[in-house]
């Protein structure tokens, strides 16, 4: 029998020998899926956030000029709006301890 080491949670056994028996290999869920509803939330606006600053979208909805916003082009605006609302999903994940 290979030797085994426990962990400190006593959940997670691993296997130093390679048997190719995969049930004695631990499972892991992948920390790519959010586990939270914030989780998801802020993933999901996140998400439609950089689809409204990618083209094709970006080329869609936002390619012009006029009308000037505070001085600035209206594509300019557009953009600097969108980044300060990622960064802020970005704050609100962080803040939130997602």
């Amino acid at each position: 029998m290979p030797p085994v080491v426990e962990t400190d949670d006593k959940k997670c056994k691993v296997v130093w020998a390679m048997t190719g028996d995969k049930n004695s290999y631990p499972s892991f869920r992948s920390h790519f899926w959010p586990r939270t509803w914030d989780g998801w939330l802020g993933l999901t606006v996140l998400v439609i956030l950089f689809m409204l600053v990618e083209p094709p979208v970006l080329y869609i909805v936002a390619n012009r000029i006029e009308p000037w916003i505070l001085g600035l082009p209206f594509l300019y605006a557009y953009l600097s709006v969108l980044y300060v609302a990622l960064v802020g999903v970005l704050l609100w994940i962080k803040w939130r301890g997602v």
